[in-house]
Formats: C-alpha cells, sequence, structure tokens
C-alpha cells in the first residue's frame, strides 16, 4: 500500500539561513583581518605617489652640486674718448661685432673746427719750413762756390810762384826779387781766403742744420697737435675694442656723452668659465683642480675647480671652474647653468638613491619595504652624500629597496602599510 510523502516546507528556509550564517562569517573574517592589519601598520599610504630606490654596491662618485651662471674672462668696458651728442646708435646689446666694427656716431663740430684749423696752422708752418730749407740749401751753395773760387785762386798762383821759383834758381834774371816776394805773399794770402772760406762753409753748414731742426722739432710738435686733433674726431666714431659680444649698451639718439662715459661692455664668448655657488655646508670637501661637470642645458661640458671664494654670502659660497671643452654655440655671457665637482671616489660600498631630507654622515630613520606591504621604519648609518646618492654604512643590505619620498608625517609610526 502507498503511503503519501509529506513535503517539509521549511527546508529551504533553513538552507537560506545557513549560507547567510557562512557570508556573514566570512565577511566579520575578512574585516577583521584587515582591521588586524591596519592595527599593525598604524598608517596608511597609496603606494602609487611613492617613490623608491633599492641598494646597490659598487664605485661611487661622491659630487656636490650648485646653480650659477657662465662669465667671460676678458671683459672690456668701452669710454667716450671725446664728449659729444649721440647721432646714430648702429650696434646694441646682444649683438656679436668683430675689431673695428662702429658701434655708435657720435658729433661735436668744436673738435673737427679745431681739427680743421690746426690743419691749416700745420700746412703752413710746412709751407715756410720748405722754404727756409729752400733758402738756406741755397745759400750754403753759394758758400761752396766761394770756398771753390778761393781755392782756385790759391792754386793759380802757387803755379805762378812754382815757375817764379825756378826762374829765380836759375838766376835768369827775367823775374825780379820784388816780383818774387810780391807772388810769394800773395799765394800765402789766397791760401789763408781758402781755409777761411772753408772755415765759414763749415760754420753755416752746422748753423744750417741747427736752424732746420729747431724748425723741424716745430713741425713735429704741430704734426702731433693735429694727429691728436684728429684722433679725437675719429674717436666720435665709437668702435669695438675687440671681437666679442656687446652685452651692455644704453646709448640713445640724442643722447649727450662726457669723456669717459660708459658706453658699452663687450665680452669675448670664447673666455667663457662657470660661477657655481655652493652652500656653504658642501664646501668643506671641495679643493683646486677637482673636476667637474657643466649642464648648459644644451649640452655636459667638463671642467676644472680653479678659484674658491673665501668668503661665504646668504650661505653660500662662490666656486670658479675653468670650461675644458667646447662650449654650445648657445653659450653666452650670463646663461644660467647647473654644476656638479666631483669631490671624491669610493671604489666599492653599499648606496642608495638619496631620499628626500636627508642629510649625510648622520644615522637617519628609513622605511624599508617588506614581502607583506609594509614599510618598516629603521635606523641606518649613512656616510657621504653624492647630489643624489648617499654611501650606506649599516642598516641596510643589497637588494633592499627603501622609500625616497618624504616621510617626515610618517614618524610618529613604526610600521606603514603600503595601498
Amino acid at each position: 500500500m502507498d503511503t503519501k510523502r509529506q513535503i517539509n516546507k521549511t527546508a529551504w528556509w533553513r538552507n537560506t539561513k545557513l549560507i547567510a550564517t557562512v557570508i556573514l562569517l566570512c565577511v566579520a573574517f575578512i574585516f577583521y583581518t584587515i582591521s588586524n592589519k591596519f592595527t599593525s601598520a598604524g598608517m596608511q599610504v597609496n603606494a602609487d605617489h611613492l617613490m623608491y630606490s633599492k641598494v646597490l654596491q659598487g664605485p661611487l662618485t661622491i659630487s656636490v652640486s650648485g646653480n650659477g651662471i657662465l662669465v667671460p674672462e676678458n671683459i672690456q668696458w668701452l669710454a667716450a674718448r671725446v664728449s659729444g651728442r649721440v647721432e646714430k646708435v648702429v650696434i646694441k646689446a646682444g649683438t656679436r661685432v668683430m675689431e673695428g666694427d662702429v658701434i655708435a656716431l657720435l658729433s661735436n663740430p668744436e673738435l673737427e673746427q679745431q681739427a680743421e684749423e690746426t690743419r691749416w696752422d700745420y700746412e703752413a708752418f710746412l709751407a715756410q719750413f720748405e722754404a727756409l730749407k729752400a733758402e738756406l740749401e741755397s745759400s750754403l751753395l753759394q758758400q761752396k762756390a766761394q770756398v771753390l773760387h778761393a781755392q782756385f785762386a790759391y792754386e793759380s798762383a802757387n803755379l805762378q810762384l812754382t815757375a817764379e821759383t825756378q826762374l829765380i834758381e836759375n838766376k835768369t834774371g827775367v823775374v825780379s826779387e820784388i816780383n818774387f816776394k810780391k807772388t810769394q805773399m800773395n799765394v800765402s794770402q789766397l791760401k789763408r781766403t781758402w781755409e777761411i772760406q772753408q772755415q765759414l762753409a763749415e760754420k753755416f753748414s752746422l748753423t744750417m742744420k741747427a736752424k732746420v731742426k729747431a724748425k723741424n722739432a716745430e713741425l713735429n710738435k704741430l704734426s702731433k697737435v693735429l694727429q691728436r686733433a684728429e684722433e679725437r674726431v675719429a674717436a666720435l666714431n665709437i668702435t669695438a675694442p675687440m671681437n666679442g659680444i656687446v652685452q651692455e649698451s644704453d646709448l640713445k639718439p640724442g643722447q649727450r656723452i662726457a669723456i669717459g662715459g660708459l658706453v658699452a661692455k663687450i665680452a669675448d664668448p670664447k673666455s667663457l668659465f662657470a660661477e657655481l655657488q655652493l652652500s656653504e655646508l658642501n664646501i668643506g670637501e671641495v679643493v683646486l683642480g677637482q673636476t667637474a661637470v657643466i649642464d648648459t642645458r644644451n649640452g655636459m661640458v667638463s671642467g676644472e675647480v680653479i678659484r674658491i671664494d673665501p668668503n661665504v654670502n646668504n650661505g653660500n659660497v662662490q666656486v670658479d671652474i675653468r670650461i675644458l671643452e667646447t662650449l654650445p654655440k648657445s653659450a653666452r655671457p650670463d646663461l644660467s647653468i647647473t654644476g656638479k665637482i666631483n669631490v671624491s671616489e669610493l671604489e666599492n660600498t653599499l648606496y642608495v638613491q638619496r631620499p628626500a631630507f636627508v642629510r649625510a654622515n648622520v644615522s637617519s630613520n628609513l622605511y624599508r619595504l617588506d614581502e607583506e606591504g609594509y614599510a618598516r621604519k629603521i635606523s641606518v648609518k649613512l656616510g657621504q652624500g653624492s647630489v643624489s646618492q648617499i654611501q650606506i654604512l649599516s642598516g641596510l643590505q643589497v637588494g633592499d629597496e627603501i622609500v625616497l619620498s618624504d616621510t617626515t608625517t610618517w614618524q610618529s609610526h613604526n610600521t606603514v602599510l603600503l595601498n
């Protein structure tokens, strides 16, 4: 006989309650786990907003850095040699010039008039000097002619005396004793006259030379005056004294310039060196001769420390760097640069990228990452520091990963959860 089975209408309700209970227990477990994790961490941070670095081992270059500018070693200030009014500005600041290029034109009618009058005086005196020389030379020729005339008269009389002497010695009676004596006296007189004429010619020649020398000195003096006047007029054209770039020039047409007034500043771009400003805290290890690297924003060039300023200004010390390589074409005076000076080389050491606000040669609290996603605070002894790297003396090992970002707000927590 078949028996009718009764269906339990409450079974599905019991299953639903069981499932709900399991889900509730799971949620409670997850909540407990997360809560426990947060409680142990004490703080949680978005990991995507942080920077990290692993500890490495090997050679480490220790360097210090600073900002600065390129400065020309060869600078020349151009001053006005004469006063005048600016008629035209030919070259303005920032222009490259060659030696002799006209920078500006000045005008000074008074200087031009003085130069013209001096030229007239010089030309008039030169004409007088030439006339005087011609006159003296003519007189000298006349004097020489008189000497020749006296010489001829003496030699003629001397020939006559020689002939009469032979006749007297032969006692021919052709020449009387009286005439012979007269001939002797005439020869002596003519000889003396010739000698006097020679002395007069020599004295006249010396006098002539003295007069010409005196007049020539006056002419040279006047020539110098004229040359100076012409140079002053030429100085109205202000020219570049060397090849370079005009750095400063505030000339304006119509402006009045006094003697010695500054006109322009010209710098030689080929003589540039770097002036770096280093913090007084980093200057202790910098010495002369150390190598450096200069970043011109358009290329890197090597350099060498050639001077360290003994003074501190606003917490900085100026260090001069000689450029050892060819600078980029864009390099010019006053160009902003950055530079690094290599102060030492460590052969084999532990190092890491330099965390924010960490100083060298101190012990500092850093946060090291673990496998569970925590950043745990540890004490690390730091050694020498570079611009972007720092030596690890103890507290970390090769392969450890630390947080580089600013952790000053974490210092009250030993453990931080990285989400």
